[in-house]
């Protein structure tokens, strides 16, 4: 990390300083308020003064009030100051003071609590993952590679342990927000459908690419796919005009969703997400969303006796910009049940293509005109949804990889620091050695640091469990530990 005559830039110092008193607030349950003005009659709410932060309800071993101050001052007169500001506060405020200082100072003689540049040091070892975010913020990318040695984080700080206190720090945290019932909404991705037995977006393509040439409906399909880009979602753009059928295409993306639909089954990731909203129902703010097609959560929630509303949009009734909030229950309107918010689209089972709705046929975003034409509409409901939920809600995303630019804008729109959301991620990934024999790999604690630096700054923080299969696990422990 950089530092300037022994100490932190500012803008390091004030992340890591959040960062560490907002993982304390968290292991102690108790609410902690950044750039704070009280409100209301108190005494502390006579003064326009905006706190650093601010703990209502104590901290540490105090149990009154407590404030914050950050000082980041190359002055002289820098105890001149701390001392000026204490004595402002006695007499102003019922509150205990902490001084968070980025320099070496000494000031016991007074009586006064101040965390100075040695403490900070003592937090570098005791949060490794906290000072790497805290780093993240202000590196020269281009310098990167040339500067490494001063960005990295030794193994022997940052061991599995460390991962598991804050697994066990993020878990309690859930926990305590789903039982007081402070707006916990589940985002879920397409790994959850995996599960169920449906196919993956690369899986669908290859079968629509498949199904073009048995119909020889190209002379060269790789080479044609090759030429219009490459991409996802410019093939599955291909596919539907060579198609040119609206239901065929539907159709397709049908199949792929429910002919290989195993059981369900209350042990899997999507029986223990039922389960946990069932236990969410008492929070009128909690709610789900999800960007799959399928309605393989509507089923366990059924089986789990939850009625939910399965909430959508067609592409047709925001293409003009008018109707912005037009969307559909499964009854053509929605209810005081759960939401469930299928925001790319909703394809629930039928027995045969000819009961295929064609509301629900429309509201499927694959192509990258169905994507071009939902993010250039800022206010359709689609957009407007999820940024309530980043905005309003504290997020759990599970099955999520959190690629799709149009939802990390989104979410960097939003992005909170501290983060308050939470995603779920795997240590293993498939990788393939030198000869392209495929073979099972961990992150390095380096690489998972980064990760989370990555999404610390969109407001993320990171979950770590072994791989995909211990996802249910972490979610059958939590839903017996919500009392």
């Amino acid at each position: 990390m950089k530092k300037q005559n022994g100490k932190l830039s500012r803008d390091e110092f004030v992340s890591f300083a959040k960062a560490v008193l907002r993982k304390n607030s968290l292991e102690e349950n108790k609410p902690l308020y950044f750039e704070y003005r009280v409100s209301g009659n108190s005494k502390l709410a006579e003064s326009a003064r905006r706190f650093d932060a601010f703990a209502p309800d104590g901290f540490f071993k105090y149990q009154g009030p407590v404030i914050f101050e950050f000082i980041d001052s190359k002055s002289k007169q820098l105890e001149k100051r701390i001392r000026a500001v204490a004595d402002d506060y006695r007499k102003n405020y019922d509150a205990a003071t902490i001084f968070i200082v980025n320099a070496k100072i000494s000031l016991e003689e007074l009586d006064l609590t101040v965390w100075d540049i040695d403490e900070i040091n003592k937090w570098i070892k005791e949060y490794p993952a906290e000072y790497g975010h805290a780093c993240s913020w202000n590196i020269d990318r281009k310098r990167t590679t040339q500067n490494k040695e001063k960005f990295q984080i030794s193994d022997n700080l940052y061991r599995d342990d460390l991962y598991q206190k804050n697994n066990d720090i993020y878990t309690n945290a859930i926990r305590i927000c789903i039982e007081e019932k402070k707006g916990v909404a589940i985002v879920l991705g397409a790994g959850v459908s995996k599960e169920q037995g449906a196919k993956t977006w690369d899986e669908l393509l290859r079968d629509f690419q498949k199904e073009i040439e048995e119909q020889h409906l190209l002379d060269d399909s790789e080479a044609v796919f090759q030429e219009v880009g490459g991409t996802s979602l410019t093939t599955a753009q291909l596919c539907k005009d060579v198609w040119a059928d609206e239901k065929t295409f539907a159709w397709q993306v049908h199949k792929s969703l429910y002919d290989k639909a195993r059981e369900l089954d209350v042990n899997t990731e999507l029986g223990e997400i039922a389960q946990l909203a069932q236990k969410c129902l008492k929070d009128q703010n909690f709610r789900i969303l999800t960007y799959n097609y399928d309605d393989f959560l509507e089923q366990y929630l059924e089986w789990c006796g939850v009625k939910c509303c399965s909430m959508f949009t067609t592409k047709v009734r925001y293409s003009n910009g008018q109707v912005s909030a037009d969307f559909y229950g499964v009854n053509g309107q929605p209810n005081q049940s759960l939401r469930l918010y299928h925001v790319h689209g909703f394809l629930p089972k039928v027995a045969m293509k000819s009961q295929l709705d064609t509301l629900h046929i429309r509201s499927i975003c694959l192509t990258e005109a169905d994507y071009n034409m939902l993010y250039n509409q800022p206010y359709s409901w689609p957009i407007a949804s999820q940024l309530s939920f980043f905005r309003e809600n504290i997020c759990l995303f599970i099955g999520c990889s959190l690629s799709d630019p149009n939802i990390r804008r989104l979410l960097e729109i939003t992005a909170y620091n501290p983060p308050k959301h939470y995603a779920i991620l795997p240590t293993m990934y498939k990788s393939s050695d030198a000869s392209g024999v495929a073979m099972t790999k961990q992150f390095t604690t380096r690489d998972r640091l980064q990760i989370e630096n990555h999404f610390y700054r969109i407001g993320i923080n990171i979950l770590w469990v072994r791989d995909y299969s211990a996802i249910p696990v972490w979610l059958h422990d939590l839903n017996q530990s919500i009392i």
